[in-house]
């Protein structure tokens, strides 16, 4: 059954990538940076390659030689209340003089993302989606149970995945999702009297252990 998308389907997630693992087996619910993949032994699904993501989709999944993966931690921060997505891929002109038309090869991608955040705080030590968004772009000090105080770090590459679907109900759902690097360039809040406030952000895609890419698999139910 073909499913529609809409704004409120959408989870945003920052996540870190952990040490790279070549024995053992693979847990199941786990999403995994393939690192090395060996030849036609390998038990990493048929059709991914080094650098790409994929969800641990099976129970008893040994690694075998050559096969080796980065286990991903994944945090869910909060979702978008709108967002857009703009992707250009450079085309670069090589045409020779004597050519009758111009010819072009593709160059880099450019992928930037927009959308609109809710502006949230805690009471605790807990990290929210603001600290990390605002905090990336200018100091944010943030006091601690312990009256410590965290400092943000500012313009760090940050590990991003964007579930579209993750709002659709159901256990034969794909989840489609954007995994990619990207540097947060911009934010702003703005908000009403009486109405929550938000906070705009853009972020663009930038160079990290992975390229980005949009990864549409089978959703597991607990």
């Amino acid at each position: 059954m073909i499913k529609r998308v809409i704004n409120e389907d959408t989870g945003l997630y920052f996540f870190e990538i952990g040490s790279e693992i070549n024995t053992g087996e693979l847990v199941k619910g786990t999403k995994y940076l393939v690192s090395k993949k060996a030849g036609t032994s390998s038990v990493i699904p048929t059709g991914l390659q080094v650098g790409d993501i994929f969800l641990c989709q099976k129970d008893s999944v040994t690694l075998g030689e050559g096969d080796a993966v980065k286990p991903l931690t994944m945090s869910k921060l909060c979702g978008f209340q709108n967002i857009d997505g703009t992707m250009d891929r450079e085309q670069v002109d090589i045409t020779a003089l004597c050519d009758d038309s111009t010819t072009y090869r593709a160059g880099r991608l450019n992928l930037e993302l927009s959308g609109t955040l809710v502006v949230e705080t805690s009471n605790d030590d807990e990290e929210t989606t603001t600290d990390i968004v605002m905090g990336n772009l200018i100091t944010l000090l943030d006091q601690q149970t312990d009256d410590s105080y965290n400092r943000s770090t500012i313009g760090e590459t940050k590990n991003v995945a964007i579930v579209l679907t993750e709002g659709i109900a159901g256990a034969d759902v794909k989840d489609l999702t954007l995994y990619t690097p990207v540097q947060i360039s911009s934010g702003g809040f703005s908000g009403g009297t009486n109405s929550a406030k938000t906070g705009d952000v853009s972020l663009v895609v930038t160079t990290g252990d992975f390229k980005p890419q949009f990864v549409k698999e089978k959703r597991i139910v607990a």
